[in-house]
């Protein structure tokens, strides 16, 4: 959009010349977004700000120095799943990641103690939104309108998504190792508590797509080959081609996006 490529209007009223009026630039932005499950936990297993973190850390960092063992081996995400948000479903729909800390607020908030997270994510997000500007100054960070939830089927995706987390902590595999449910809380049981507590927390897991989609009508931004419609010489090979969004992390899909167009530029 800065370059001139665009929404012609929305250019124009931020005194940018329109190089090319592409309306679809921007528009189209899908995104998973993540609810979690936090418990307490009765052992010392799990990682936690507590007393003895210092003396953990030092035994951690000299088995890792030594022997590239120990707990700094862990990506802390160490497990995860997929299922179906109901069983009418054709494919999974939810993604559950499982980490051995209370992780709240994507780690900028500090939780002590020993605990675990259960995060679970609707993968197929029907809410759309979309990336504009706020001005014509680079340096400015862009207006992003996410619109989570604003698809009415959202918001009871992720309501089953976490019942289905909490029914995951409450097994019998994993009530001997926690204590108590932190978050939403032993008072939410209600679906408005459950929705309104989706509605504080909700986070973004990182994987925006679609701001400049791909496809074989003329509204799309690029073609089929990843060029933009209406310039010459220019492709876009990221997520943001990505016409709807996937059941899934979608970084390895972006490698393998990157490694086709690249054939194609070579004529392969």
């Amino acid at each position: 959009m800065l370059s001139g490529i665009g929404p012609g209007a929305e250019l124009s009223r931020h005194g940018i010349d329109v190089l090319h009026d592409a309306g679809e630039v921007g528009a189209n932005l899908a995104d998973h977004l993540d609810i979690g499950v936090l418990a307490s936990t009765r052992g010392r297993e799990a990682i936690g700000v507590a007393p003895g973190l210092l003396p953990r850390v030092i035994r951690s960092a000299w088995a890792y120095a030594r022997h590239r063992k120990g707990e700094l081996t862990s990506n802390v995400a160490e497990a995860g799943g997929f299922a179906k948000s109901d069983p009418a479903r054709e494919r999974p729909n939810l993604q559950f990641h499982f980490l051995p800390c209370l992780l709240r607020d994507h780690g900028r908030k500090t939780s002590f103690g020993y605990g675990v997270t259960l995060h679970v994510c609707d993968l197929l997000p029907k809410s759309r939104g979309r990336i504009g500007l706020a001005g014509r100054d680079p340096t400015l960070p862009p207006r992003i309108e996410a619109n989570y939830l604003s698809h009415p089927d959202d918001i009871g995706v992720l309501l089953n998504g976490l019942k289905f987390a909490r029914r995951v902590l409450d097994a019998p595999s994993m009530k001997r190792h926690i204590k108590a449910e932190l978050l939403p809380g032993p008072q939410a049981q209600t679906d408005e508590a459950l929705i309104a507590d989706i509605r504080a927390r909700a986070e973004t897991i990182y994987h925006p797509v679609g701001s400049c989609r791909m496809g074989r009508d003329a509204a799309s931004v690029v073609d089929p080959q990843a060029r933009v419609r209406g310039v010459e010489g220019l492709r876009v090979v990221d997520a943001s081609i990505m016409p709807s969004i996937i059941a899934g992390n979608t970084n390895a899909p972006v490698m393998m996006i990157a490694e086709n167009v690249s054939r194609m530029m070579l004529g392969r």
